[in-house]
């Protein structure tokens, strides 16, 4: 496991260095370049903010920017320009979000997605263009082929971008949600508070609903007996490289938490409809959409997962989450509600963990999280 663990750290040092050593080789080439600090935006119509990942992270990571720019351009239409393949689907119902222009993360015919991402982006000339994060290679590419009367980022050693306004890196370890943030109020002078930076996916009622009814037919197929007294808590056993914790470890938890609280329903989620449960105990579903996921995490009591996807997903409704971290940083990664919770799972035994998370279920009002 540790070796394990060395060689992923090690791999993932070494795409960060070569993207750095890329951006240094391609800033020197260009010549020093002088940004504005400050930008007195005046009326803004439009903004896009460039982030060409493929991970729901970092998609879910931008609500607080959306947020942000909704609150301080009220009137202006934002367009994302994401490659996270069901951005679509997450983001389009946030308030302000005008379209999600889709790049390509990966597949056939890359280049000619591309090419009509960046036609249909250039269609529109922007007031503002926001690269959000200070090391991303393809946001600062879509940023530079925009069209722009302002293009705001981050200034450092490795910067190439033709930006109009930036300012340095935060000099503490930041919250990736945070980051943005801090990027859009520091240029346009205006009060930056990283306690109040929250994820948000803006989810209806009837989305959360149509959630609860979907862990309803669920719990039917199992012959699962629902009712007020018996609220749900949800897991994702699942993810990548060495974030999840094992079966067993997961087999220890819930018989220890459900020594404290008989009464609650275990429900997984499953990443495909082809994944086995990882307990055959409990009852399990998959759902396609990342927005129905949430709706349904929304509809349950209280979550818990590693580092992963459906973690940021639950971080952004009112669930109580519950964060198991063992290898990455929760400074930088950690579910932000205050009703959340962190666990570093290296020193913590299943049974404490579920005992930390019984004192977080007792708080939970049973009601609003009940299975119908």
């Amino acid at each position: 496991m540790r070796g394990l663990l060395y060689v992923r750290t090690l791999i993932k040092s070494l795409r960060r260095n070569g993207r750095l050593l890329l951006g240094s080789s391609i800033a020197r080439l260009m010549g020093p370049r002088d940004y504005a600090a400050r930008l007195n935006a005046g009326v803004v119509a439009s903004v896009l903010v460039c982030r060409i990942n493929g991970r729901l992270g970092n998609a879910v990571f931008l609500t607080p920017l959306i947020d942000r720019i909704h609150a301080l351009f009220p009137g202006a239409v934002i367009d994302l320009a994401l490659s996270f393949p069901q951005a679509e689907a997450l983001l389009k119902k946030k308030p302000g979000v005008r379209q999600i222009i889709a790049f390509p993360h990966k597949g056939l015919g890359l280049l000619w997605r591309y090419v009509a991402a960046v036609r249909r982006m250039r269609a529109t000339r922007y007031d503002i263009v926001i690269d959000p994060i200070p090391e991303s290679t393809g946001g600062r590419i879509v940023l530079s082929l925009s069209r722009a009367k302002y293009r705001i980022g981050y200034a450092n050693g490795s910067q190439w971008a033709p930006l109009t306004h930036a300012i340095p890196e935060f000099p503490e370890r930041m919250h990736q949600s945070a980051v943005p943030v801090y990027l859009l109020c520091n240029v346009l002078g205006v009060p930056f508070e990283p306690e109040k930076v929250r994820l948000s996916l803006s989810l209806q009622p009837g989305e959360v609903e149509a959630g609860r009814a979907a862990i309803a037919r669920a719990l039917q197929r199992k012959n699962v007996q629902t009712g007020l007294a018996r609220p749900t808590f949800v897991f994702f056993a699942h993810g990548t490289g060495s974030k999840p914790v094992t079966r067993a470890w997961w087999v220890a938890f819930w018989n220890a938490f459900l020594e404290l609280e008989p009464a609650a329903i275990p429900v997984e989620f499953l990443p495909s409809p082809t994944t086995p449960p990882t307990d055959d105990r409990y009852t399990a579903l998959h759902l396609k959409s990342v927005r129905d996921v949430t709706a349904a995490i929304a509809a349950t009591r209280m979550f818990i997962s590693a580092d992963t996807g459906p973690m940021h997903l639950a971080s952004a409704t009112p669930t109580p989450t519950v964060g198991l971290f063992q290898t990455s940083d929760p400074t930088l990664y950690r579910p932000l509600k205050a009703n959340d919770l962190v666990v570093d799972v290296r020193n913590c035994p299943p049974w404490l963990v579920a005992q930390k998370c019984h004192a977080l279920w007792r708080l939970a009002p049973r009601s609003k999280y009940a299975t119908a």
